[in-house]
Order: structure tokens, then sequence, then C-alpha cells
């Protein structure tokens, strides 16, 4: 049986790091003070809205379906649907050309020239979804940056990133979820600057050289930097949003890989307690589960 600990950790991890990091969003290193805990008066932002968009059509559809997640984007991005606000609050500017191309065409509009990091801010539901499938998760991980990233960056980011959050949740341990793992890309190969990554780039910078910003690769080299290095969700929390610039994303994505590894009940009490709309977040992660092929 799949663990359910880590499959909602992989969700409520995702919504806990975006809403720690959504005040620290679009402050430079150094100029806040250092984030301690969740701030008061805090709220998650288009990274939570969208992947509990991704999240309720994988349940709704019992699947894949692009154009479905592109109808609840625009519906978030219109109406608020999913939103923790009456209005989709923070929607990046290449998810914004995207859904509004949807809208006006209804058919998928994607973005192609951008490496930005709004497919990633979103992806945990798919590698929860396919979670007994490594091969399948990454492809599918893959295909879901479609919708609105259709750039080789972001869907072989996306690729790499389901494939750790299939580790984590499947129960490896910390060295085994960030090992390289050849065989996983022999038939499609990553992008080059994904390889690196995934062969610990990161693990060769000095941490003045970590930069969480909206470019893709910044973004998952910083999430695995805190990862690595740090041993619970909080410390790795806190040490993704106080890198600062687009905090609250790079925290999302730390906290969909870190939240499948340590689990839900490994994110602290205190942040789940403060986590605005958390019974609507848990409630559609516990619906994911429940679908979840098995």
């Amino acid at each position: 049986m799949i663990n359910a600990d880590k499959a909602l950790g992989a969700i409520v991890g995702l919504a806990v790091g975006d809403q720690l990091g959504a005040l620290t969003e679009g402050k430079t290193p150094g100029s806040f003070d250092r984030v301690r805990d969740m701030p008061t008066n805090s709220f998650w932002t288009d990274d939570t809205a969208q992947a509990l968009c991704l999240l309720d059509s994988l349940v709704s559809v019992n699947g894949f379906n692009i154009e479905d997640q592109l109808s609840r984007y625009a519906r978030w991005l219109y109406e608020g649907y999913l939103s923790c606000h009456e209005w989709a609050y923070g929607c990046g500017p290449t998810a914004r050309v995207a859904i509004s191309g949807f809208k006006e065409k209804g058919v998928p509009s994607p973005v192609k020239n951008e490496t930005t990091n709004g497919a990633l801010m979103r992806l945990a539901p798919i590698p929860v979804f396919y979670c007994d499938d490594i091969s399948k998760a990454i492809k599918m991980s893959g295909e879901s940056s479609k919708s609105t990233h259709d750039n080789r960056i972001c869907i072989d980011a996306c690729r790499l990133y389901g494939s750790l959050i299939v580790k984590a949740i499947g129960g490896s341990d910390k060295q085994s979820v960030l090992s390289f793992d050849q065989k996983l890309w022999d038939e499609n190969p990553l992008d080059r600057s994904i390889d690196l990554v995934a062969k610990g780039s990161y693990k060769q910078k000095e941490p003045t050289e970590i930069k969480g910003t909206l470019d893709i690769v910044d973004c998952i080299e910083a999430a695995l930097w805190a990862f690595e290095g740090t041993s619970s969700y909080g410390e790795g929390a806190l040490r993704a949003v106080n890198l600062g610039d687009d905090a609250d994303t790079t925290a999302a994505v730390f906290g969909q890989l870190a939240g499948a590894y340590y689990g839900y009940s490994g994110i602290p009490e205190t942040w789940k307690q403060s986590l605005t709309d958390r019974a609507l977040v848990e409630y559609l992660a516990n619906k994911l589960y429940e679908v979840i092929p098995q």
C-alpha cells in the first residue's frame, strides 16, 4: 500500500511552503528580517491554487486530461476557483499568457520560449497520482508542464522532480532519493541544464551562488539545496524562504519533496494549524490519495 502520510505530505508540504514564503516573495536577500516561523496574516498563493486545480482535475476525470486541467486553471484565473481569496492571487506572467490563450482559443496555448518555474511549483499531484509507476510519473510530470510551459527545460525539470517525489513517497532514504539513476533517462535524456542538477550541481555551489529566482534551473537547485542540506521539513523550508526573491515558489517546490520524504506528520503542527483553508487543502489531498491506482 502507498504510504498515505507521505502522499498527503507532498500536497500539504507544497501549500505550507508556499504560505511560509508568500510575504517574503519579491524581496532581495538580506533586505528583510530572517523568517523563523509562519508569518501572521500569511496565505498561500498561485502555487497552491494551481496545484489544487491540477489535483481536482486528476480526481474528477480519474486521470490526465490537459484540456480539463486548463479549464480549471482558467476558472481560477478568471473566477477565483480554488483560490484562498475571491480572486486569483499572484499569477505568473508565463502562466497568465498560456491560460488566457486557452480561454480565448479553446485549445492549449502554452508558452515555448520561457524557462520560468510555474509548472514546477504545482507539480506534486502528478507524481502522487502516478507514484506506483515511476516511469509513468516521469512521463506525466513532463506532460503536465506542457499546458502552460512547453519548453524542454521546464518539461525536464518536472520530469526530474517527479521522479524524486516518487522515490520519496516510496520510502527511499535521502541519498537514494537524490542519487542520479541513469536508467531512468536512457530512452529520453534530460536537457543538459537539468542533467547537471540531477547529478548534484547544487551540492558543488557556495551558499551565495544559490538563488531562489523565477528561473526554473535556479528554482530546482535552490529547493534541492534546501532539502539536501537539512534534516527536517521545518529547517529546510526556512532555508528556502530566506533566499528571498521568488521565496514562496522555492519553498513550495521544496515542500513537495520534503513533504513526501518527511510525511504529513513531519510538517510542524503549528504551521499546519496556520494553513489558510487547511480543511480544503487536506480534503482534496485525501481525495487524491483515494483515487491513486494501487
